[in-house]
């Protein structure tokens, strides 16, 4: 029987010490450690939704309400293993470590803070002490708010710090110290806040924007560029300034990172089509599809009809009133194939069996989400980067791209 206590998450740790100049190319190893507080697959579904302002279906509608189904004590583990991909970030001096989330979906690197009420999180969580800090400086008149598209927010004030990730040093990022975030954004206990690897016109701070920190490293990089090799139940490995063909099982393909709408920072690519289990075909997406590559989202989310041509060949899933789509976590599902171009993402359907419910049973990684303005068409997260080693490349003065190659998966489910 797989218990909380055996819940892990996987922590990138440390590959040079902390006073290191910006390198012009380092790697980050990931590592497990204990979860600190588990929490389920539905919640960390209505974070996605929340994150990118789609309507909530009722029963995401219902997480948190007082004698909910929500809150009852989330006590089976492994389905989490996968849920967060954290990374430990040093700020200030002496420095001062916090767990964050490495978030491509978004320019903004808000962390908690001693601004924050304790009340209101930070008893919970690690966070930055600006004025335990030698080298902080707050940014007067500087604030940030995000608000997401349900009407919840994230504010505070802005500070500039020392900022190591990894080999790289930056002596004066700017730092989100979060006074406020709604209710519904602190499902998630087990991290601390983000390192922002979205693009810089998606930041949120006032009355100048700020730079991310992938932005203020980059000039010092051999190229200016990222990759993620996500793995499920194993450590990956993030490159930046270098792309490391031992990574992949084939040659990168790259194709443009399309304009994401004025305000946002996503990365986004037309994703061309898809295909379930044996088809050879690829079935076109009507139109296409702008997809956002987002390190900060555990689901893929697509259009209703797409879930629904899915869950066709999939007997054994069944729709929820409470969880959304779940079926057996031993179940067999198909293969879903997302095609980017001339590239096919070829997504194991055991990669697709998410956290769990109880003891047998299992929350999918695919979920529906509506189709609007001003809402993405879909959003690849973690369950496509597992599968697929992934480039973020933005040259100075250039147009960014992303690039993408199969890679080895492991993806057997373990009792």
């Amino acid at each position: 029987m797989r218990t909380v206590g055996s819940v892990l998450l996987l922590l990138q740790c440390l590959s040079s010490v902390l006073a290191a100049p910006a390198p012009s190319r380092f790697s980050v190893v990931q590592e497990r450690v204990p979860v600190r507080y588990p929490r389920n697959g539905p919640d960390a579904l209505k974070r996605a939704y929340l994150k990118y302002g789609y309507a909530l279906p009722k029963y995401l509608e219902r997480r948190g309400e007082q004698g909910s189904v929500a809150n009852q004590p989330y006590s089976y583990g492994d389905g989490y293993i996968d849920d967060e991909y954290l990374s430990a970030i040093y700020i200030g001096t002496p420095p001062q470590k916090l767990l964050v989330d490495l978030d491509t979906g978004s320019a903004d690197s808000w962390v908690y803070s001693s601004d924050t009420p304790y009340n209101d999180g930070r008893n919970n969580h690690s966070y930055y002490n600006a004025p335990k800090s030698t080298t902080s400086k707050k940014l007067k008149g500087y604030t940030y708010n995000i608000t997401y598209g349900d009407g919840s927010q994230s504010n505070g004030d802005v500070y500039t710090d020392v900022v190591t990730y990894a080999g790289a040093t930056f002596p004066s990022q700017a730092v989100e110290a979060m006074e406020y975030v709604s209710p519904d954004y602190l499902i998630d206990l087990n991290f601390d806040g983000f390192l922002a690897l979205g693009h810089d016109g998606g930041n949120q701070v006032l009355p100048v924007p700020q730079k991310t920190f992938f932005t203020n490293v980059a000039p010092s990089l051999s190229e200016p560029l990222f990759t993620l090799s996500l793995n499920h139940l194993n450590p990956g490995v993030n490159d930046f300034g270098f792309v490391d063909p031992k990574k992949s099982s084939e040659r990168v393909q790259y194709f443009p990172s399309l304009p994401p709408p004025a305000g946002h920072g996503w990365w986004v690519v037309n994703s061309t089509g898809y295909s379930v289990g044996n088809a050879k075909k690829i079935t076109p997406f009507v139109g296409g599809l702008h997809a956002i590559i987002d390190s900060g989202t555990t689901f893929l989310l697509l259009p209703q009809q797409y879930c629904d041509a899915y869950y066709a060949q999939a007997p054994s899933v069944v729709f929820d009133p409470d969880y959304g789509y779940i079926c057996p976590c031993k179940a067999t599902l198909p293969d879903l194939t997302l095609a980017i171009g001339s590239y096919q993402a070829k997504i194991p359907g055991s990669l697709l069996i998410g956290a769990n419910i109880n003891s047998t049973t299992c929350q999918t990684g695919l979920n529906a989400i509506p189709v609007g303005p001003g809402i993405p068409q879909a959003v690849y997260g973690d369950t496509f980067l597992k599968t697929t080693f992934t480039v973020f490349k933005y040259p100075p003065g250039g147009s960014p791209s992303l690039g993408f190659a199969s890679k080895s998966i492991s993806c057997s489910y373990q009792n």
